[in-house]
């Protein structure tokens, strides 16, 4: 959860540029065509099917559970067990967490509990892109979440340690 709550308004972010860069498309209707064109019943043309290079490429659709998402949310995984671990490390030392309740921190269920929470939304995000057409936002979803965790946990072990006299 320390991290969730940022990787949740990336994600939109990130989902509203998406939506925002989408194509207009215009609807042709009979008002936008011009009565010269108009051709008689005995006159009708089948349609055409697509040309192949206009239809998406097979390798642009993925199932979701492929091998790529699955390295990825066991990425996550381990960078959130590795903040887990971290956050515990900056407990032991005395040091105070910043984004949670020191009591949260410190019961160890609840807290483990955040962070498998915080895997399965970084999981529940990506199925959201994928289920709308945004695959790269899928993918990111994951990479940024790892970035995110990993840059937290470093951050964790590398602050100073409080000595007590």
């Amino acid at each position: 959860m320390k991290w969730t709550c940022g990787l949740a308004s990336v994600a939109l972010l990130l989902f509203a540029a998406e939506v925002g860069c989408a194509q207009e498309r215009t609807i042709t209707t009979v008002e936008n065509i011009p009565r010269s064109t108009w051709r008689s019943p005995d006159q009708v043309v089948p349609l055409e099917a697509p040309a192949a290079s206009s239809l998406p490429a097979a390798s642009e659709v993925h199932k979701f559970w492929d091998r790529e998402n699955v390295l990825l949310f066991a990425g996550v995984a381990g960078a959130r067990g590795l903040d887990y671990s971290s956050t515990l490390n900056l407990r032991r030392r005395g040091l105070n967490e910043v984004l949670l309740n020191n009591s949260i921190v410190d019961n160890h269920l609840a807290f483990a509990a955040i962070e498998v929470a915080g895997t399965a939304t970084s999981i529940g995000i990506s199925y959201l892109f994928h289920r709308t057409g945004h695959h790269r936002l899928e993918r990111w979803t994951s990479l940024v979440h790892i970035g995110v965790a990993v840059g937290g946990a470093g951050r964790n072990y590398a602050l100073e340690t409080n000595h007590f006299r």
